[in-house]
């Protein structure tokens, strides 16, 4: 039984469900309530064991109504999966200069998110150092993630990776490491994977999904409380 350890790339991730198709939707915005720990153990090969989830991600600090309001449901969506177990670990935005790409040339003030890619890449070497798992799923099409996830095979070289692409990405890069196999993240997983609508925490507080982020009834999640850290529920092993 190998033990399995989950990295998420939160940022990576959630642009990906933010993305419009061609007509302008956002065909993927109801998967946002998402349950990490669900959507890992997807990955998992039957009689493995999902050992942690970490979630890498941070608060927008935008002071518009719109941007506190992003930052209220990512706190809902936050303490909906540490309530089953998931780790979520801090990046940050700093501010920074842009100058605008089009015909004006105007500089502008924005902020860009930093420390995300190096907290992955750390606790996938430092995990691997430790042999914490023999098996790690890496959620993200970013491929400055490749030196972290060779370095942690260079440590253990049994450690194998399964490198699960968000919805609509691909990386070339990603795919050529040699530890690793990767597959593409499907709506089914999605669906399969989003926490119901109400989720009622271990102190008996309730939450309840953001009306930004509803599916239509026929996709929504069975009305019963997420699925917290157990062992594999569905799993594939050409998926691990």
């Amino acid at each position: 039984m190998a033990n399995v350890m989950a990295f998420v790339d939160g940022f990576n991730l959630y642009h990906a469900l933010d993305k419009r198709d061609a007509w302008g939707d956002k065909p993927f915005q109801g998967y946002k309530w998402l349950n990490y720990w669900a959507l890992c153990e997807r990955y998992v090969a039957p009689g493995d064991a999902l050992a942690a989830v970490y979630w890498f991600t941070a608060y927008v600090p935008w002071k518009s109504s719109s941007g506190k309001a992003k930052k209220a449901r990512h706190r809902i969506l936050v303490a909906a999966n540490r309530n089953l177990g998931v780790l979520v670990e801090w990046g940050r935005f700093r501010p920074v200069s842009r100058r605008c790409r089009a015909f004006c040339g105007v500089e502008y003030r924005t902020y860009e998110e930093k420390r995300t890619d190096v907290k992955i890449a750390l606790h996938i070497q430092k995990l691997a150092y430790e042999r914490a798992y023999t098996k790690g799923i890496l959620i993200s099409g970013d491929s400055d993630l490749v030196p972290a996830v060779e370095i942690a095979a260079s440590i253990d070289p049994d450690i194998r990776f399964l490198n699960v692409l968000p919805v609509g990405q691909n990386s070339a890069e990603l795919s050529r490491i040699k530890h690793a196999v990767q597959i593409h993240m499907t709506r089914g997983d999605l669906s399969a994977s989003r926490l119901p609508d109400r989720v009622v925490l271990a102190s008996g507080a309730e939450l309840r999904c953001p009306k930004e982020w509803m599916c239509p009834k026929e996709e929504a999640a069975p009305p019963k409380d997420g699925a917290g850290p157990t062992s594999g529920s569905r799993g594939n092993e050409n998926r691990s």
